[in-house]
């Protein structure tokens, strides 16, 4: 393993907010994009001297070109102040301390007892948030969603534009960021009490579970992040949820493995030891047969609920103006996508009801 690192002077603020901060840095007399965290970092201004890691970029890796801060050399204190004694980056130089749920509330989290059915929506990329989340909040704006943010994809809650835009909107309530995942609204460390923390503690009536932007495909049979699908499902059955798990689902890739249901949920949910909920949008006919061959080929249909229903989720997005883009194509370039996680949606609240 390698980290590249350089250091730059930072010569223009693009845009500032509270938990991140892109800025264009002068490196070696080139200007680059990068990003701070101020969490992590501190504040920073025009004219810091910093330090970057650039191995993503220099090896063209997908984070969107921007380098990230890890240091700067002319502020030495950070967070001096924040509460808390768990420490999230672990054992990494930019380890943090984070106030979590279960320092703040050791008596309810010692009692919690079971989840009493809550339906939990259970999905393996980023971009299948706003879908679900658009359409439970159309069926009923009085529904209250914690959005729960594992560790399979970027750390930082603050990195997500999505998230931002669907509390901008209203369509999430709370944010929860377990494992090493940090930033949100109420930190965890780990499912089983982000959980319990959304039903007795925020008073959700459902939960979203989702890795942040970006997951890790190896191109091998077991080697993506999107395995924590089954375990997820399996941890909120045993608290006594109600798991639905979102098929990740597209007929626009062009790799035959993700076309029609992705071998990513097949498999995961092949290696899920008990029996999910999930749902699919009314398809044509041409791809409802693609569709029913590659779950039975994997058994689903003899140990999950499966379920094939009417949405009108990209309506729905376009109402919120939620612009949503997946693996680069827009929701009218891959429709089915979309229209996948808004069909959980509405078995969501078909459940819940």
């Amino acid at each position: 393993m390698m980290v590249h690192l350089k250091e730059g002077t930072i010569t223009k603020i693009i845009n500032k907010l509270d938990d991140i901060v892109e800025v264009l840095v002068d490196i070696n007399k080139k200007e680059e994009k990068a990003i701070v965290y101020p969490k992590i970092i501190g504040d920073v201004s025009v004219g810091d001297c910093v330090g970057l890691n650039t191995t993503a970029v220099d090896l063209n890796l997908g984070t969107g070109g921007y380098h990230f801060v890890i240091y700067n050399k002319n502020s030495h204190t950070i967070n001096t102040n924040s509460l808390g004694h768990i420490m999230k980056l672990r054992y990494t130089p930019i380890q943090l301390k984070t106030l979590t749920i279960e320092e703040q509330y050791p008596d309810v989290i010692n009692s919690f007892e079971t989840l009493e059915g809550m339906p939990i929506a259970i999905g393996s990329i980023h971009s299948m948030l706003p879908p679900i989340a658009c359409i439970i909040k159309d069926i009923n704006p009085n529904f209250k969603i914690a959005y729960i943010m594992t560790d399979g994809g970027a750390l930082p809650i603050g990195l997500s534009n999505i998230v931002r835009e669907l509390k901008k909107r209203k369509l999430i309530d709370f944010t929860i960021t377990i494992g090493n995942a940090f930033g949100g609204d109420f930190e965890a460390v780990n499912l089983y009490t982000a959980l319990a923390a959304a039903k007795s503690i925020l008073k959700c009536d459902l939960c979203i579970v989702i890795m942040g932007p970006g997951h890790v495909g190896t191109g091998t049979k077991l080697g993506f992040t999107g395995m924590e699908v089954a375990n997820n499902a399996n941890i909120v059955y045993s608290m006594g949820g109600t798991p639905i798990c979102i098929p990740r689902v597209s007929f626009q890739e062009e790799r035959e493995r993700h076309y029609g249901i992705s071998h990513h949920f097949l498999t995961a949910m092949k290696y899920c030891f008990i029996s999910c909920y999930m749902a699919f949008p009314n398809l044509s006919n041409y791809e409802k047969r693609i569709i029913i061959k590659q779950y039975k080929e994997y058994n689903l249909d003899k140990k999950h609920k499966i379920y094939f229903l009417d949405e009108n989720t990209i309506k729905i997005m376009e109402k919120y103006n939620l612009y949503i883009k997946t693996m680069g194509r827009t929701m009218k370039q891959d429709p089915v996508f979309f229209q996948t996680a808004g069909a959980c949606g509405v078995l969501l609240t078909r459940l819940f009801s």
